[in-house]
């Protein structure tokens, strides 16, 4: 298993390594080398070990595939060498590739695009977490299969609410997503007029902030996910109609149903599928229909209940990690 990051690292822990027991529990042995390590918190870590590690992992990556003998190696989301691609696939190995993302738009850089196509073409098979990545994978002759970003149910779990207090709108996700909150920001603004509420992120840009609303900030620590999200009354992901954000596995709006969190959404990709509005949660097209739905949410406190529930009947019993594992155990075995 040859992942993007480490347990530190979003998509490499949801759509790899939280896989890991359960394919030692059907008899597997699984060896993992990340891209990169998990990142350290101190300076000497940073420009230091780091460092050194990062190099070693690419070192032990070649070696391992070059001197050991496997029967599929899963490559999660990164490009590996071509010689070491050309190795394989002349070895007979079976090789599974999967991405969550539009990886082969990067207006930064523009040969991860080549690079994508050429992990696509010659993979034994294809994982993709979204239908919208599916005509990329078209247009380099594979026909992908689509497992949702598994949700850690028996993680994620919901808590008692509140019965007083003022509600809590909340947002999850990472530095460089918090650019999407800039879809929200009026409609709170005008909200933060009229009633009183907090805002909660966590792991936003921790220069993010938000004239006029109550904004509270937390950085993202995995051991702390569940408390941080109980304390949201309504969750939200708003996102820009743009060719890259159609691509995105909708993993916050799990991670809300996990926790039984009632949700507003764009209409944007995945999320048109994830949501069915007035039963798990509610999409919002423009400015008005956010500021109509949050107002709605938070006044009445029995239908964020209800959508709460739903939510997380549906996390179980179609995203959940011992669903989604069964499918790509079908794809192990084929």
């Amino acid at each position: 298993m040859l992942t993007d990051g480490s347990i530190d690292h979003a998509s490499a822990r949801i759509r790899a390594l939280q896989y890991i027991p359960n394919f030692e529990g059907h008899g597997y042995r699984v060896s993992v080398i990340p891209r990169v390590p998990k990142r350290p918190s101190n300076l000497f870590g940073r420009y230091f070990i780091f460092p050194v590690l990062k190099r070693w992992f690419a070192l032990k990556m070649f070696l391992f595939i070059l001197l050991k003998s496997w029967d599929v190696v899963f490559i999660q989301r990164i490009f590996i060498n071509p010689f070491l691609i050309k190795y394989l696939n002349n070895s007979s190995v079976h090789l599974v590739y999967d991405f969550d993302d539009a990886i082969y738009i990067n207006p930064g850089r523009p040969s991860d695009g080549e690079k994508t196509k050429l992990m696509v073409r010659n993979a034994s098979q294809v994982v993709i977490s979204t239908d919208f990545l599916t005509p990329f994978c078209n247009s380099c002759g594979a026909k992908p299969v689509i497992i949702p970003s598994p949700i850690e149910t028996d993680r994620l779990k919901p808590c008692e609410k509140s019965k007083t207090g003022i509600s809590t709108i909340g947002w999850i996700g990472s530095p460089w997503t918090s650019v999407f909150l800039a879809v929200i920001e009026k409609p709170l603004q005008k909200l933060a007029a009229k009633y009183a509420f907090r805002f909660l992120t966590i792991g936003a840009a921790p220069d993010y902030r938000i004239e006029g609303v109550d904004h509270v900030a937390r950085p993202w620590v995995f051991e702390n996910e569940n408390d941080d999200l109980c304390q949201m009354d309504i969750g939200i992901m708003p996102l820009p109609d743009t060719g890259f954000a159609r691509m995105k596995g909708g993993y916050k709006l799990l991670q809300y149903f996990s926790a039984g969190i009632p949700c507003v959404a764009s209409p944007v990709g995945i999320n048109q599928t994830i949501i069915q509005p007035g039963e798990n949660g509610f999409l919002a097209q423009n400015d008005e229909e956010w500021f109509d739905l949050l107002e709605k949410l938070i006044l009445e406190p029995q239908l964020r209940s209800v959508l709460g529930q739903n939510g997380r009947k549906e996390a179980i019993a179609t995203y959940s990690r011992d669903v989604c594992f069964r499918n790509l155990m079908e794809v192990v075995k084929s």
